[in-house]
């Protein structure tokens, strides 16, 4: 059931593609319970401008459509463009880290830009590992944020 599921969300990313005229190659497999879909050609470079806003959309619907009906069991889906994820998180752990040691030296409240939750859960444990800050997340939708504040020790 659950690879009849793959080629379902395969099948509708191919059209869903094709229907908003993107030049993308879709592949789907399923990895660990979750199907993954990568998604690449000559428009990548617009699926992940501006923060990966389209990918992150695409992700959204896809996700959406296919959770509809939550009584029968569902694997999550991903869609990812060449990795892009995994680079984006490693950025995001770079930035935490950066963005502490300059709250540790200058001693004051640093707000990062607006993230998705995803990208807001990845700084917050980030931030969990090291001393001396703590996070908050602020705002609300897609103006939320984390706000980085040296510990009172």
């Amino acid at each position: 059931m659950t690879e009849n599921r793959a080629e379902a969300v395969h099948e509708f990313c191919e059209k869903l593609v094709k229907r908003l005229n993107f030049d993308l190659a879709v592949e789907a497999s399923l990895v660990d319970g979750t199907v993954r879909v990568n998604l690449t050609g000559l428009d990548r470079p617009l699926l992940l401008s501006n923060t990966a806003s389209i990918l992150n959309s695409l992700e959204y619907l896809v996700n959406k459509v296919f959770h509809a009906n939550r009584n029968e069991e569902v694997p999550s889906i991903i869609l990812d463009s060449d990795n892009y994820r995994q680079h984006r998180e490693a950025e995001l752990v770079l930035l935490a880290q950066m963005a502490s040691k300059k709250v540790l030296s200058q001693g004051k409240p640093l707000n990062l830009q607006p993230m998705t939750p995803k990208e807001r859960r990845i700084v917050h444990l980030a931030l969990a590992e090291i001393g001396g800050v703590r996070s908050q997340s602020e705002g609300e939708g897609e103006h939320r944020s984390i706000t980085i504040h040296p510990t009172l020790d």
